[in-house]
């Protein structure tokens, strides 16, 4: 199969309204979309040079005028799929590529690289309205036997850790629970596989892990269960599961998005996938909570030096250490714990203070009262910043992202892009001093919280 995306938009991309091969497995699901209860988000322009500072504080409040006013949780459902052919990561129907979840995204990246011409993006965009005002439209119910049928499912690659927490861990939460022994593939493009993915199945999924097999090679399924995210769908089809869950909240911002760029960009930053909320139900529900007591409350997120992370220039963070150090912070490997170690210590963060990497996808398991800081630079804060937001809205938590400086000179408006490489971050003065205002701000309000809890107990034993 190959990722040629020049054809006609309906002979590549399948429409579940117009094409055939995609049906729930039974019951239909209830709903598409549903108001969720979000994190509470933060951005702060940090920069030590006052013309980059301005142009972050521009960008932050276009970021800002870009976040729709509802979170929604998008469900993801278990589905078979018919005339199914997986390679190079992604899955085709009848030749056609499903737009789905994260993958779909990464398709639609794709088709915009090979199809960057104006008319060639109207083309796109008229099939995009005939499949979605065809008439009103849900995907058929798969009534024959399913239990016989093999599992599929999509895996970016075999080694990046925020790719498979956020799209694929939560995908096999679907079927813990479903009967039958059937085979589960994960496909993806390359045959080079991280131990610690085997690691975190086994230690959430024990009664999944002998039934799963790593694949990277084409394999072709006559039917296959899967899982469906219906991210792409709002704005595939007229269903009217979307427009009363909209009404209901009244959310109009919900109704009727366009497929272009700039909206389905806006529905990501503001929204959470339910396969990523039974991720995080999973691993809360078998995590021992005798792990939690020896965990520290105030949390550097540290790279490891053995060559377990990516590495990426920390420059300036030696003052930032030493005041951290000061009101308690430890420095905590996560890629030196365990699966259930490293959920464990995320739950028990008060504060979790962090470089842009993969690492932060673990706050999809901190406590709506956890603060984590993000520190990135320009270059997250163009190419990078809402990657995490899910996980966010997940956990419910508080989320600041302070934008410090490149560790070179950098001149506004001459930034790499993120295919030249993403670069290190300088901590300077005023990252230094935002951060630490952000954190005692904090732990004031946990003293105040604390303190009022005394005085109550004192006035109930008076």
């Amino acid at each position: 199969m190959s990722l040629d995306l020049r054809r006609e938009p309906l002979d590549a991309f399948y429409m579940p309204s117009i094409h055939r091969g995609l049906s729930y497995l039974p019951p239909r699901p209830g709903w598409v979309i549903r108001p969720a209860p979000s994190a509470r988000i933060g951005l702060h322009a940090a920069s030590d040079r006052d013309e980059v500072l301005e142009m972050q504080q521009t960008q932050i409040d276009t970021q800002q005028r870009r976040l729709l006013g509802t979170v929604m949780e998008i469900n993801a459902c278990p589905v078979v799929l018919e005339r199914v052919e997986y390679a190079d990561g992604v899955a085709a129907i009848d030749g056609r590529f499903v737009l789905n979840g994260a993958a779909g995204d990464r398709l639609r990246t794709r088709y915009d690289v090979q199809n960057s011409a104006p008319r060639v993006q109207e083309r796109l965009a008229i099939a995009l309205r005939q499949g979605r005002f065809g008439g009103p439209f849900q995907p058929p119910v798969w009534h024959a036997e399913s239990d016989h049928l093999p599992i599929a499912l999509e895996l970016r690659n075999g080694f990046n850790y925020f790719h498979f927490t956020m799209e694929t861990l939560g995908a096999l939460a679907h079927f813990a629970d479903a009967p039958g022994q059937q085979p589960i593939h994960l496909h993806m493009r390359k045959p080079e596989l991280r131990d610690f993915m085997p690691a975190f199945v086994r230690a959430l999924y024990p009664e999944l892990a002998p039934r799963l097999s790593f694949e990277s090679a084409p394999r072709r399924y006559a039917a296959v269960r899967s899982v469906f995210n219906h991210r792409h769908y709002l704005y595939q089809v007229q269903d009217s599961r979307i427009d009363k869950a909209a009404e209901a909240a009244m959310a109009p911002d919900w109704a009727n998005l366009r497929g272009d760029m700039v909206t389905r960009r806006a529905v990501l930053l503001a929204s959470f996938d339910s396969s990523q909320r039974l991720l995080r139900d999973r691993a809360l529900r078998v995590l021992p909570r005798a792990l939690l007591s020896g965990m520290p409350r105030l949390v550097w997120m540290g790279r490891a030096q053995d060559g377990a992370a990516r590495q990426r220039e920390l420059a300036g963070a030696g003052p930032l250490h030493e005041t951290l150090r000061e009101r308690g912070f430890e420095t905590v490997l996560f890629e030196h714990l365990q699966p259930l170690e490293q959920i464990a210590a995320m739950q028990a963060a008060d504060i979790v203070l962090a470089p842009h990497g993969a690492g932060l996808a673990n706050m999809i398991y901190a406590r709506p009262d956890t603060l984590v800081i993000e520190i990135g630079n320009s270059q997250t804060q163009l190419y990078r910043w809402g990657d995490f937001l899910a996980a966010a809205h997940v956990a419910r938590c508080n989320y600041e992202t302070v934008f410090c400086d490149l560790p070179g000179v950098e001149e506004p408006g001459s930034l790499p892009t993120v295919r030249q490489g993403m670069l290190g971050i300088r901590i300077g003065q005023r990252g230094v001093d935002t951060i630490l205002r952000l954190i005692d701000r904090d732990l004031r309000r946990r003293q105040r919280r604390a303190a009022r809890s005394r005085q109550a107990g004192l006035d109930a034993s008076a």
